[in-house]
């Protein structure tokens, strides 16, 4: 029920892993992120926009947000308890037409308190901006939320923990009833329903908790939240991620899907279980142990049968968790070719937001196969997308959108990557990727789980070098 909710807008082979999640070009230190402004000093949001800049510390105690530019607080972040802090619906560049909101570099941590909402990074997932961009937020230490209302948190590189514990606006009409989207007979509760970018007239959306393409350096941690619906979605963490005792009205709003675990994944209590909703996405990939509705003996229908709208049917049974070590190996290339860009958009800071569409081509001893781009089916994905923010130094982040039909081990399928990545302004270019897929849209490889690295070093123009860990789960 996902789709509906946000309409508005592994061991030695972890080693590897754990070198390549944080990209470097996230890590620029507070103080050379951003054109000076803010004043430098803590600063007292009561409500409103905060100007971009510098600050030494913010603390909101209103409805706030973070529209334009690039903000750099040197210490901590602090959401007051009832106040809510949107820095994702975007405003940058000013005008009619704006795509992200502002860069938010944070140094220290941030608190999130009870009644509160955060929601933090702008990305496709999260619809936040037409045409999309994505914002790569930074958080140098901890996330901790504790009772708060809502956590939304997507394409951030954050080095500490991400902790919600308690807290959410209820499992309206109980954990299984959909109550949360009849929003006549359950309001949508405050402040989230004061931000009327988050409380949609049109699609009266109900808050919810996500944390979603994210690095995470710690754990990612989700206990006691009674929400509408919950998500842990294509996070690279480097601990463990725990997921325990909540509740979402959405009878398919339990999804802990297709995250990359260095450490543990333990999912205990939760009503309803963990399933993959209507999502379709891949098997989670974990690199110590999976255990209760996350254990790696734990298969359920891929999607999850939905009554919509539209109805979903229930999909072929796949593994919730697979172990990094039950991977094979492989090696390849990705090759691109030019078809396609969107116009280039300047924001506030300096930076510059570029969406190029390609055609490319998988070969090696893994993946094999193509994409081809179909400009007439935008937005819907095809072929290489490749989604960019390039700073004024000229290095860039960015994200790559791949719809390849592919073949792998003899079987034929659809297969969804996603490429997460920097490149230097000397133009190297490295990163991490994940299958993002599953279920029954996706052939005979409605079951593939993996992940793997890639780089240009040595290779033509266009051209990623791929080491490939992958398994039929």
């Amino acid at each position: 029920m996902k789709t509906r909710m946000i309409a508005r807008m592994a061991l030695g082979v972890t080693a590897a892993l754990i070198g390549l999640t944080v990209p470097p070009v996230l890590m620029a230190s507070a103080a050379s992120a951003a054109p000076g402004g803010g004043g430098g000093g803590a600063y007292d949001c009561t409500g409103g926009n905060i100007a971009p800049g510098h600050y030494k510390s913010i603390v909101v105690t209103g409805v706030c947000y973070m529209p334009v530019g690039t903000i750099v607080v040197q210490g901590n972040l602090t959401v007051a308890p009832g106040a809510l802090l949107d820095a994702v619906t975007p405003g940058d560049p000013p005008g009619k037409h704006p795509v992200v909101p502002a860069t938010v570099r944070i140094g220290g941590n941030v608190f999130v308190g009870k009644g509160a909402v955060l929601a933090l990074g702008c990305s496709p997932n999260i619809s936040c901006s037409n045409p999309p961009g994505i914002s790569f937020d930074r958080v140098g230490g901890s996330v901790t939320a504790l009772g708060s209302l809502a956590v939304v948190i997507h394409s951030a590189t954050i080095r500490g923990n991400v902790t919600v514990l308690g807290g959410g606006g209820g499992a309206a009409g109980g954990a299984n009833s959909g109550g949360c989207f009849n929003t006549a007979k359950y309001p949508i509760p405050a402040p989230w329903s004061k931000d009327a970018a988050l409380a949609n007239p049109k699609t009266g959306s109900p808050q919810y908790n996500d944390a979603e393409d994210n690095f995470i350096g710690g754990n990612l941690t989700m206990m006691g939240v009674q929400t509408c619906w919950l998500g842990a979605l294509r996070n690279q963490v480097r601990g463990s991620i725990n997921n325990a005792g909540n509740a979402t009205s959405d009878p398919d709003g339990m999804e802990v899907n297709n995250n990359l675990v260095a450490g543990n994944l333990t999912c205990l209590n939760n009503d309803p279980a963990v399933q993959f909703g209507d999502g379709a996405s891949a098997s989670n990939l974990v690199g110590g142990f999976a255990s209760g509705e996350c254990g790696f003996n734990v298969v359920k229908p891929n999607p999850a049968a939905s009554p919509g709208p539209p109805p979903v049917p229930a999909g072929p049974l796949v593994h919730i968790s697979v172990s990094l070590q039950s991977l094979g190996t492989y090696f390849g290339s990705h090759a691109a070719t030019h078809v396609a860009s969107l116009p280039p958009v300047t924001t506030t800071s300096g930076y510059t937001i570029t969406a190029v569409l390609n055609d490319f081509t998988l070969t090696g001893t893994g993946l094999t196969g193509s994409g081809t781009v179909n400009v007439k089916l935008l937005p819907t994905p095809s072929g290489d997308a490749v989604l960019s923010t390039v700073y004024p130094n000229g290095s860039s982040s960015f994200i790559a959108y791949d719809t390849c039909k592919c073949m792998f081990q003899g079987k034929t399928g659809t297969v969804l990557i996603r490429f997460y990545g920097t490149s230097s302004r000397n133009g190297f270019t490295h990163g991490t990727f994940l299958v993002v897929s599953g279920g029954a849209a996706n052939g005979q490889l409605a079951n593939l789980a993996g992940w793997g690295t890639f780089s240009n070093a040595g290779q033509p123009a266009g051209t990623w070098r791929l080491v490939e860990h992958l398994t039929i789960a």
